[in-house]
């Protein structure tokens, strides 16, 4: 029997911005699967001391922040009356990555799921830094999304079901990237979850270091893909990659368009194996796929 992955809290950061909204399809959809409680987090930043400006002053704009941040999540909080679970809000002064890490820190089994890019300004964070920091520090599962499209109308204005958020979502595959280490194993369990909330395919993959290799890989990803056919989810197969291993995945969610990476931040190195962690930081970086990452231990 596969291990049950079961998430006790989804943290949802956001700057304000619609770019930063983009992961909002996502908390819809994935939390009707997951069913776990709901954080949506604001953190907003105060100017230093300025020379001539009352310490009274920098208080009032700091509520006045505060207050701001209380009222958008709220709003943001109102689109999710129909998930099924309980949504809390966290509108907190300070570093924005580190109150993410912070908050996801309180509980081993939270995940963070975060866009990677949004509107930095007065009032928002460049969101596209924050993801980086907190895809190197944090040891909770991670799922970043990557804005594709340029600011629009607001994803909280008007109603929305679960089909139209469901509409809103670009994933149709999970590439499932795996090196053989029982490290980089750590993730199956967290694409499996995904794939049934998401009712998608997953598509398995392995860098072979050399086409000698292959006869062994391809039976590695065929016990793989048994695994998860034994879960009833749906997978056509798996497939070999061959190359530098990051350009190796990125090129096969080019050629698999609208898939979903899952991948760990590490795995054992040595002659047969592959740095996950560089690895995962180069797909991250330079894929506009979203990517479900896991911290192997």
């Amino acid at each position: 029997m596969e291990q049950r992955i079961m998430y006790d809290r989804m943290i949802v950061p956001l700057d304000g911005s619609q770019l930063a909204e983009q992961v909002l399809p996502y908390v819809h959809v994935v939390s009707e699967g997951l069913k776990c409680p709901i954080t949506l987090v604001r953190v907003f930043g105060v100017p230093a001391m300025i020379e001539g400006v009352s310490g009274a002053t920098i208080d009032r704009v700091a509520n006045e922040l505060r207050a701001d941040a209380d009222r958008y999540l709220e709003r943001v909080k109102g689109t999710l009356v129909d998930v099924g679970t309980d949504v809390s809000v966290v509108g907190k002064q300070g570093d924005a990555a580190s109150v993410i890490i912070e908050e996801a820190e309180k509980e081993s089994s939270t995940i963070v799921m975060i866009s990677s890019h949004g509107r930095s300004g007065v009032t928002r964070w460049a969101m596209g830094s924050v993801a980086e920091k907190v895809l190197q520090a944090t040891n909770n599962p991670l799922l970043i999304i990557r804005d594709q499209a340029a600011e629009g109308s607001s994803l909280i204005e008007g109603d929305r079901n679960l089909e139209d958020w469901n509409a809103l979502l670009t994933v149709k595959n999970i590439i499932v990237t795996l090196d053989g280490s029982s490290i980089s194993e750590q993730v199956i369990p967290h694409a499996m979850a995904f794939a049934k909330s998401l009712a998608v395919p997953l598509t398995p993959v392995r860098v072979s270091n050399s086409p000698s290799d292959d006869s062994e890989n391809t039976e590695y990803l065929n016990n793989v893909v048994k695994r998860f056919r034994d879960e009833n989810l749906q997978c056509d197969g798996g497939e070999v990659l061959h190359g530098n291993p990051a350009t190796a995945i990125i090129e096969v969610t080019e050629r698999i368009p609208n898939s979903l990476v899952a991948m760990t931040t590490r795995g054992r190195s040595g002659i047969q194996r592959w740095v996950m962690g560089s690895v995962t930081d180069r797909v991250v970086r330079h894929s506009g796929s979203p990517a479900l990452v896991i911290r192997g231990t």
